[in-house]
């Protein structure tokens, strides 16, 4: 059974994911100030166990989980379209996953499409004329 103040964490951390400010969290939740509403979500961040430390990564893998838990059913029916979100919800989870245990915050570009990237241009010849080298001769 969880008590009010779970249950008023919960509904906190909702609003903040869907990008309701503090200000307008704290109003509709009943918190006296934004303050008590951003502690709240704080909270609610810390309860989920996520592995990232900064709150900005924390709020974006929680906001993935949720469209996760959305899709999964249509994605283990074979919905082709819900099996791509899925895939491409957890390439942006690794990605953000990374960037927590580099101590990272600005956005990064997705290490997957770098490693596309390179796999797209390893066989095509480069300055040299030489397919996959560079033109230092390495």
């Amino acid at each position: 059974m969880t008590s009010p103040v779970d249950e008023k964490r919960a509904k906190a951390l909702e609003l903040h994911l869907a990008g309701a400010t503090y200000d307008s969290i704290a109003q509709a939740v009943g918190y006296a100030s934004k303050s008590g509403a951003h502690k709240a979500v704080q909270e609610a961040l810390d309860d989920l166990g996520n592995y990232a430390s900064d709150d900005v990564i924390e709020t974006e893998l929680a906001r993935l989980d949720a469209m996760l838990t959305g899709l999964w059913p249509k994605a283990r029916r074979g919905d082709v379209q819900a099996v791509d979100r899925v895939l491409k919800i957890g390439e942006r989870r690794s990605s953000l996953m990374a960037m927590s245990s580099r101590g990272e915050i600005e956005e990064a570009e997705n290490p997957l499409d770098e490693l596309a990237s390179r796999r797209r241009t390893a066989g095509r010849p480069d300055a040299s004329g030489v397919a996959g080298s560079k033109a230092s001769g390495k």
